[in-house]
């Protein structure tokens, strides 16, 4: 699949729109093939056995329209629930987390359920003839108006669960890792430090972008064949989420200008107007870190959603600093490099999290604490790797509670903390 076409197909299938449409269109086709049934009369003997089941013209279009009225009442009335529930999220939870609810497939396959029974019973009430008594139709009617109406419980059931803000900050972290596992799954290599960014000084040929916006996604396999075949290196400055505006460097490359592999470079490069969770680490990160601080807000002001926040967070953060990021410099298939393209830096990912997180709770005894005590268990399964970088933050939360705590009792629990974390570390992997 071309990769500018990625954002826009996962944004369609994402929505209130494919799912729904599908299911919608699947009631369609299953009323025609169903009245196509009952006219063929191949059905005719079985229903003859069941004499209970005496069906004429009349009840035939009296329970088709009841299935109907209410199926479409009901369909207003979830949509209704849905946009109320999106308000109570977007105030309480963050506005960005709306991406997630619109990805919840409970809700789209709940308003598809219902449009198919809706369309499956006006269609058949529309086709059926005035003397004619579709026995098969109406008990695939009604079979659909009792999948709809335990399908609705559960839709009930599931929009209960997920305005409870402990399951989402849960459910966010859940996509975190799964889009960490997706990530490095994908790019196999892992970046220890071995690779150099190249001299930029020698790549004189700078990319202009065509328009601002958010990097949506990058076709890294065509930018390197790009790359081997006209026998160039492409330095890409920008990665996923990172947002360039027109006229500013897109690319730099080596070599005299070609209009031709520019425009092969737009092609591999897509901008968004908006952020997107797929391949876009730090926009999952940065959904937790919003709610954390909306949480420690002064009108908010619930330190406990904070702290959840904080331990899913760290628990994520850990997972990727064992893994590592994904290597930066990518060759051909005969070892050359030809691409530059840095996805995750950990110590710019580690600091978007932590420096807000830090500064937001600095005061809070109770948060603080907890974010030193993520802390040390995020560096406790870290070994010896990346354990600067989090004793950076540990130095910076400790320079912080010097200035803002007073209470001498205080300090002496957060300098207790802060020690007790750097020792275990240090004891464990002989860093000094």
């Amino acid at each position: 699949m071309p990769a500018a076409l990625r954002p826009a197909i996962t944004r369609l299938m994402r929505g209130f729109l494919f799912l729904p449409s599908v299911l919608a269109v699947s009631g369609i086709l299953l009323s025609a093939c169903s009245l196509w049934l009952d006219r063929s009369g191949l059905l005719d003997r079985w229903f003859a056995a069941l004499p209970f089941y005496a069906l004429d013209a009349d009840s035939a279009r009296d329970i088709l329209s009841t299935i109907a009225g209410a199926t479409i009442t009901v369909v207003s009335l979830v949509y209704s629930l849905t946009l109320v529930v999106f308000a109570l999220a977007a105030g309480n939870i963050g506005p960005r987390i709306l991406e997630t609810f619109a990805d919840n497939r409970v809700n789209q396959t709940t308003i598809g359920v219902l449009g198919a029974t809706f369309f499956f019973s006006m269609l058949t009430m529309a086709m059926v003839g005035t003397d004619e008594a579709p026995r098969l139709s109406v008990a695939m009617a009604l079979v659909l108006v009792t999948i709809s109406f335990f399908w609705l419980i559960y839709f009930v059931h599931d929009v209960a669960r997920r305005i409870l803000i402990d399951n989402e900050i849960g459910r966010t972290q859940h996509n975190l890792r799964r889009s960490i596992e997706a990530l490095l799954r994908k790019e196999q290599a892992e970046d220890n430090g071995t690779s150099e960014r190249p001299n930029r000084d020698g790549l004189r040929w700078a990319v202009a972008a065509r328009r601002s916006g958010y990097i949506a996604s990058v076709d890294q396999a065509a930018l390197v064949r790009l790359a081997e075949r006209h026998d160039r290196f492409i330095d890409l400055p920008s990665g996923p989420g990172d947002f360039v505006i027109e006229g500013g460097e897109l690319a730099r490359l080596d070599g005299a200008r070609n209009a031709d592999i520019a425009a092969a470079i737009h092609a591999a490069i897509t901008l968004a107007d908006t952020r997107t969770p797929e391949g876009d680490i730090r926009f999952n990160v940065h959904l937790s870190v919003e709610i954390a601080l909306r949480a420690l807000s002064p009108g908010i002001n619930d330190s406990y959603t904070a702290i959840g926040a904080i331990d899913h967070l760290t628990a994520s953060l850990a997972r990727i600093l064992q893994r590592g990021a994904p290597a930066a410099l990518h060759c051909d298939r005969d070892g050359h490099p030809r691409l530059w393209l840095e996805r995750l830096s950990l110590p710019d990912l580690l600091g978007s999290a932590l420096h807000p997180l830090r500064a937001a709770s600095c005061g809070n005894m109770l948060v603080t604490l907890r974010l030193i005590d993520a802390i040390g268990r995020m560096r406790a399964v870290l070994g010896g790797r990346h354990q600067r970088i989090t004793l950076r933050h540990l130095i910076l939360i400790g320079w912080d509670a010097r200035h803002s705590i007073d209470n001498p009792a205080d300090r002496r629990e957060l300098a207790k903390a802060l020690w007790s974390s750097y020792r275990a570390v240090r004891e464990k992997t002989g860093l000094a």
